[in-house]
């Protein structure tokens, strides 16, 4: 199984080259770059125009970010260095994944048990201290 990481890689590749897709079929198109529609006129009924706003430069904006951060991951991983969101992503093994959540739910189950004792604890000398005041 892959890492976090190598998952969050692909991600980003995967996601950066289905909008450059999205980009060439735009350009295509004639939707990029954004474009006014001329008023209507007799002479132009055989060709029709879309409008688009410049919001279109989203998609070419979200592909350069997509393989941008592919390309970063990719040479974060390949040197040894820590990815950015390597928090949320993290470079470990599966084993290493399940021996870490393993010690935090041990580490977990040790405070509610030391919890527990503090609150028996403190009953019994609640108890202790009203037995003594009747």
């Amino acid at each position: 199984m892959q890492t976090p990481a190598r998952a969050a890689e692909r991600l980003f590749f995967g996601l950066g080259f289905a909008l450059l897709l999205a980009t060439a079929f735009a350009l295509i198109d004639g939707r990029l770059p954004p474009e006014e529609c001329p008023d209507p006129d007799m002479s132009l009924l055989d060709e029709p125009c879309t409008a688009s706003s410049s919001i279109g430069w989203l998609v070419p904006a979200g592909a350069v970010l997509g393989l941008g951060l592919g390309f970063l991951y990719r040479s974060a991983r390949q040197s040894g260095t820590s990815p950015p969101f390597s928090q949320y992503f993290p470079n470990e093994s599966q084993s290493a994944v399940a021996e870490r959540v393993s010690e935090e739910h041990s580490d977990a189950h040790d405070t509610d048990r030391l919890s527990g004792a503090w609150a028996n604890m403190e009953a019994k000398m609640l108890e202790s201290t009203h037995g003594e005041e009747e």
